[in-house]
């Protein structure tokens, strides 16, 4: 905003930064459902490396769609630990 000419005191640039985290805060990140989401929403979702996501979506692709978060732990190559931790955002 002070690029664009905007003025104020350190206290007032304060008080509109406080406003804006309060009223304009981040949306918690949504579901993912792992039997449609695409390769970049999953490494978006889930902070997949992008050949994680490739091999989800390839074992999906060869073996149908997952039924657990256990079924996860098949995949070749997939950091299970990290979908284990966000386990509560995927959905079947």
């Amino acid at each position: 905003m002070m690029k664009l000419g905007a003025q104020g005191s350190d206290e007032e640039l304060e008080a509109v930064l406080g406003y804006l985290s309060a009223h304009f805060a981040p949306e918690p990140p949504g579901p993912v459902y792992i039997n449609k989401a695409r390769a970049v929403d999953l490494e978006a979702a889930l902070l997949l490396r992008r050949t994680q996501a490739k091999a989800v979506i390839e074992y999906r692709n060869k073996y149908g769609d997952f039924k657990s978060i256990d079924d996860l732990r098949k995949v070749p190559g997939l950091d299970f630990q990290k979908i284990q931790s966000k386990k509560s955002r995927i959905l079947f």
